[in-house]
């Protein structure tokens, strides 16, 4: 565990923190300093409400600053990015407040998130019902404590060679090329070892230097904008008929690694090896010609064929060949490897041989026969899923242990898309129990992809405590430590321990890891061919070796499943099911045995070692079996989930006493942000109400639930175990504590798995016929009532529900959505619009019947689904023959069904910051608007959202700005656009009116949000209409600028023809600078190109010194008379590249004049009125 400062911040924020709902205002800022939390300090702070809980510190931001001064990060900054807490209770107004544009992030702990302000300030946010409290995400809370100042040099960056390594995280839509760029541009001798390449994936960048260029890299790192976390890089590395006998049938006996099984096999002796199941390992290679990989009997005979690696190797996260066939199904090899099998490490076929190895064919007088659908043949080494198939994704390294990871999130949606749902990593990095990207990327994808159950070594590093690897601290990922050889009970001395560094438990479940026998890989000297070699097999010990047990084990619980055994215990035609990796890891938690500890769960082992027999429940009991406890499952998915407050309840009446009786609850979290100290965001909690009082999940004594205690606040498993109920009724509640979601759509609401297992429902008695006569009995705003005929004598009933209809759902896609002790049924979370199929079962002697035939219903339900409309879409021209403002803006599009028409409101202001808008329209349904109540000469801005015809309400677009001016447009021998009175320019983003500067008056044009700096990357224009230029026009403006030095830049351009082409327009005398030092940027000018850049002082246009300089207005101008009697547009047009951004380009009192008055404003199209003293009229 790290050596942390002590809880100054927390001893502070824990001393003037307010009670919820106190005011703030009143209460004077305090300093604490930075200091890294510890577990205690973390579970202290969860209670807070007030409190945010980050790696930098805990602190009531109402009340507190952070003192970072210690921490070694760039100075405090502007910036897009910032914090906004909530009050309790209102973390619905997010909602609201992402409608207005702000983008929501990442969840900060507690009750607040991580936003992208996309042009809102800091006090609008403040002032949005809800809010608490709004502040810019500051640099010192983007650096891990690892690389604060003290403690740098020493820490986990540090490289074998002496080099130190960090990476660089940033949140969703920053580009990491940009900011490679600009860690080249500010240590020169950086080292860009790997970032992200598809815009899907997580941003980050791994950055290498000396010792002495560390400081400079840290600081430089953290001062990039849209950088979330900046942390150590730390090299991931790598991490059997002993096990058989120990997971199926809990075995305890001593056994050789190799030959007859030993111990009892019930799982295998139903006739579950496997079959069907595609298991995906992400390792160092395998041996594809080995005969442990090359035969597979599929029930017709058996097919032998090579599985050679796809070169080139698919680009994630897209899949390359299926051989549906063959025992290796597919082998695709991850970015940045080659394609060499496992020459070097000889670790991937060692685990992928003991998840689904199987020994065939004849090689001299040895012959080894294949597993079949019913027989598992066990021979040698044969692994855990002998008949189950391969999906093997290469990330083998050079060098014997290290792996190449380089886009985990891709890795993973490769192989659910090549149709695995059970992925094993015996991999890990140690990074001493923190929760990382590589832990953010496998809760992100098993989110999205709810069927996904991913299995990981917890590590074998460190035994001492608060050690266990990523991504093994995952919330969603099942984490393996490692047991000593076959049967024994006893933790492996190597095996990492827990808890994670905020208080989770993990890690989650043991396996036997010690003197694993399984494949052994061939090297380069024998290469892999279209020749089968003869099986060899090699003896190796850690979680590496655990993980792979563990996993091949979930593929026959999965087959358990999937081909029908719950409820009945026995393959049932009507019944299989495709579970949720919530529902495999709450079964195979509810399986376990505590072994020698009273404590549960430890650090050491987690929940126990797994015992599939103990939980899978079979009609008719194998020798060695044990189905003494009957298994419930109850098993919602997110869209089905609870929202904040909502409770599910469930009733198993006649448990026998004596017998165990546990209930496991698991869920699968939205990612954790990058630099919070608890990772939990989602809260359930599970509550077991009995004879003997009321029970809470995680709350043990010598390893048994006990009455009273507090709910657990920050697992995503949470269990009760009560090793001698008393006899009776049992009611098992889940209640959604908090889902605050991290403000993606749905996140806020969350599904789960709860498993209960105990001597209920048996001697076992006829099914329960299934319903009849399925109807929608309602449906409406209230959801979808199926009403059923049911025979009498039935305890409950329960709903299940599949999205599309009848026709489309296959019998696996059911999952549950409700339960009741009567017909009707009620699905409440439905969408308005779209189908879905249903199914009933009835439920006697606490078991699930059979079930009802599909019935098909189209919600009537609203839908709350908000239009898709592009914000930036909007374009408004007041140059019209009549006195009016045309807007158009791109078609929005309803997601909802049954909503399709869209309408329009229009807002209009005479302040761009819409102080006081007026609507002009709300029922709109062109995507055009000719807005005639204008003022001639007046500038005006607008603001569009769609709504569909339910009422949902898309984002609003950005502002844009007119000035009525007739057919002709502005007087060109006149023309002012000084914002304050006239304002015609066309923006494109990030460019924006502004009033944080101006050379008069109170607005100008700005090429950044307020409070933030210029975005990395850009290439956007502001344009004047069209002007037919008078003999002897002239150009001149106000320019007040601070851009990155020679780097980034603003030049003036001008066009004859319409904007097709464009030609440099310098200002008289030249521009004061140039891209010199560019290697690429938006507009890819060339360093040949003169431009605005560099600070605008009083005595300097072109002063380098970023950031210290103090930028004023400056007068600029160009000779127009070359374009006498041509139609032209001039724009200003700026480039960023991926370095440093500054405060950007400021444009202000454009004018075009011809040397005569300037009040002469006279074109065609415009008269002076009498007595108008100049004035616009309009015709």
């Amino acid at each position: 565990m790290l050596n942390l400062p002590a809880r100054t911040a927390l001893a502070a924020a824990l001393a003037v923190a307010l009670s919820a709902g106190a005011p703030v205002a009143s209460i004077a800022a305090e300093t604490v300093a930075a200091a890294a939390p510890s577990i205690e300090a973390i579970e202290a702070a969860r209670a807070n409400p007030n409190l945010i809980i980050l790696r930098s510190g805990v602190l009531n931001p109402a009340t507190q600053q952070l003192d970072a001064s210690a921490v070694g990060a760039a100075p405090d900054a502007p910036s897009a990015y910032a914090i906004v807490q909530f009050q309790p209770g209102q973390l619905r107004q997010q909602k609201a407040l992402a409608a207005s544009g702000v983008q929501f992030l990442g969840y900060v702990p507690n009750n607040a998130y991580y936003v992208r302000l996309n042009g809102h300030g800091i006090e609008a946010l403040k002032a949005h019902p809800g809010v608490r409290w709004a502040g810019t995400l500051q640099p010192a809370m983007k650096l891990d404590p690892q690389l604060w100042t003290a403690k740098r040099l020493a820490s986990a960056a540090k490289q074998e060679g002496g080099s130190y390594e960090i990476i660089v995280h940033a949140f969703n839509g920053v580009s990491s090329a940009n900011i490679a760029e600009s860690l080249r541009k500010a240590v020169p001798s950086v080292t860009i070892t790997a970032r992200s390449e598809r815009a899907e994936a997580t941003p980050y960048v791994r950055a290498e230097v000396d010792a002495a260029n560390l400081d400079a890299l840290v600081r430089a790192a953290t001062a990039v904008d849209g950088v979330s976390y900046v942390m150590p890089w730390i090299q991931p590395r790598t991490m059997n008929s002993g096990s058989v006998g120990a997971i199926q049938g809990n075995s305890t006996a001593a056994c050789a690694g190799s030959g007859v099984i030993c111990g009892p096999s019930p799982i295998w002796d139903h006739g579950l090896t496997g079959s069907g199941q595609i298991v995906a390992v992400a390792d160092s290679g395998t041996t594809p010609n080995a005969a442990w990989f090359a035969t597979l009997d599929k029930g017709t005979g058996p097919h032998t064929e090579v599985t050679f690696a796809d070169n080139p190797a698919p680009t994630l996260p897209n899949i390359g060949a299926l051989y549906p066939d063959n025992k290796i199904i597919a082998y695709w090899t991850q970015p940045g490897g080659a394609v060499d099998y496992d020459y070097t490490s000889g670790h991937g076929t060692h685990t992928t041989g003991t998840v689904v190895g199987d020994a065939a064919g004849t090689f001299g007088a040895s012959t080894y026969v294949a597993s079949t659908p019913a027989l598992p043949n066990h021979e040698l080494a044969d692994g855990m899923a002998p008949n189950a198939q391969l999906l093997m994704q290469d990330i083998g390294g050079t060098s014997p242990t290290a792996v190449i990871v380089t886009d985990f999130q891709g890795t993973l949606e490769q192989a659910h898309a090549g149709g695995a749902r059970l992925h094993n990593n015996s991999w890990g990095a140690p990074t001493a129990g923190q929760y990382t990207g590589n832990d953010a990327d496998l809760d992100h994808i098993t989110r999205r992809h709810e069927d996904l159950l991913v299995i990981v070594s917890a590590g074998n590093d460190d035994p001492g405590p608060t050690q266990t690897g990523s991504p093994s601290n995952a919330k969603n990922a099942l984490s393996v430590a490692a047991l000593n050889h076959a049967g024994s009970t006893a933790h492996a001395s190597y095996s990492n321990l827990g808890p994670a560094a905020d208080g989770r438990a993990k890690p989650d479940i043991a396996a036997p890891g010690s003197s694993v026998v399984s494949a052994r890989n061939s090297t380069s000297a024998t290469p892999v061919t279209s020749t089968v070699l003869a099986p060899q097999t090699r003896s190796i010990s850690g979680t590496s070796m655990a993980a792979p047990t563990l996993t091949g084990n979930a593929a026959l619980m999965r087959q358990y499943f999937s081909e029908g055994f719950y409820p009945r215990g026995e393959e049932t035609a009507a019944d299989p099911h495709n579970p949720t990796g919530a529902l495999m890891k709450a079964v195979l938690l509810n399986g376990t045995n505590p072994l020698v500890s009273t404590t549960w769960p430890t650090v050491e082992n987690g929940w126990g070692r797994a015992w599939l027999d103990g939980n899978l429940w079979f009609k008719n009991t194998m020798p060695g079996g044990d189905d003494s406890r009957r298994l419930r499952l109850f098993e919602r998915t997110n869209a089905a989930g609870l929202e904040t407050g909502d409770v599910n309840e469930y009733t198993i009446a006649n448990v026998a006493a004596g017998v165990e009786l546990r209930a496991t609850l698991t869920w699968f979290d939205v990612d954790a942000a990058p630099g919070v100290a608890s990772a939990l965001i989602n809260d359930l909690d599970l509550e077991v109400v009995g004879p003997g009082g009321t029970y809470l999940g995680n709350h043990f004594a010598s390893g048994v639930s006990t009455p009273g205690g507090s709910a657990n606040a920050k697992d995503t498993v949470e269990q009760v175990r009560l090793t001698t109920p008393v006899a009776g009724s049992y009611t098992f509640r889940v209640k959604a504590a908090n889902v605050p979601g991290d403000g993606s759509s749905g996140s806020d609401r969350q599904g789960y798995a709860l498993a209960v297992s105990g001597a209920f429902g048996m001697p076992d008695s006829a099914a329960f016929p299934a319903p009849t006569a399925l109807s929608a009995a309602s449906n409406g705003t209230g959801g979808i009532g199926i009403g059923f005929t049911g025979a009498a004598g039935a305890q409950s009933f329960q709903l299940y529900r599949a999205d599309g209809t009848c026709a489309s759902a296959a019998a696996g896609d059911f999952h549950l959505v409700a339960a009741g002790a009567a017909s009707p049924l009620v699905d409440t979370r439905t969408q308005g619009g779209y189908s879905y199929a249903y199914k009933v079962r009835g439920v006697q002697n606490d078991v699930e019947g059979e079930i009802s035939a599909c019935f098909n219903v189209v919600s009537q339900d609203e839908c709350t689904l908000l239009p898709s409309f592009d914000t930036h879409s909007l374009v408004a021209d007041g140059a019209n023959s009549s006195c009016s403002v045309d807007l158009n803006w791109a078609a929005a599009t309803s997601q909802c069904p049954a909503a399709t028409d869209i309408q329009y409101t229009v807002l209009r202001d005479t302040d761009p910051y819409f102080g006081a808008p007026t609507t002009l329209t709300s029922a709109l349904t062109a995507t055009t608007f000719a807005d005639t109540g204008v003022t001639n000469g007046t500038p005006y801005f607008y603001r569009v959202f769609a709504k569909d015809s339910t009422g949902n309400t898309s984002v609003v677009s950005s502002t844009v700005a007119a000035t009525p001016s007739g057919v002709d447009g502005p007087d060109p021998a006149a023309f002012l656009d000084d914002v304050d009175t006239h304002a015609y320019m066309t923006m494109q983003a990030p460019w924006q009116i502004t009033d944080t500067a101006a050379s008069a008056g109170t607005f100008s044009y700005h090429n950044a949000a307020d409070g933030a700096l210029y975005p990395a990357g850009a290439c956007a224009s502001i344009e004047t209409p069209a002007l037919t230029l008078p003999a002897n026009a002239s150009l001149s403006y106000k320019a007040q600028y601070n851009i990155e030095y020679q780097w980034d830049g603003a030049v003036t351009e001008i066009s004859t023809d319409g904007g097709a082409t464009w030609n440099d327009l310098p200002p008289t005398g030249g521009y004061p600078s140039s891209f010199a030092q560019t290697q690429g940027n938006g507009c890819n000018f060339p360093t040949s190109r003169r431009a605005f850049n560099g600070v605008s002082t009083a005595s300097n246009a072109a002063d380098p010194n970023n950031d210290t300089a103090t930028p004023v207005f400056r007068s600029f101008g160009s000779d127009l008379a070359s374009y006498a009697g041509q139609t032209v547009k001039i724009r200003w047009r700026f480039s960023s590249d991926g370095g440093a951004e500054y405060s950007g380009f400021w444009l202000d009192e454009v004018s075009i004049g011809n040397g005569g008055p300037t009040d002469v404003i006279f074109a065609n199209g415009f008269e002076q009125a009498s007595g108008s003293g100049g004035e616009y009229m309009c015709h």
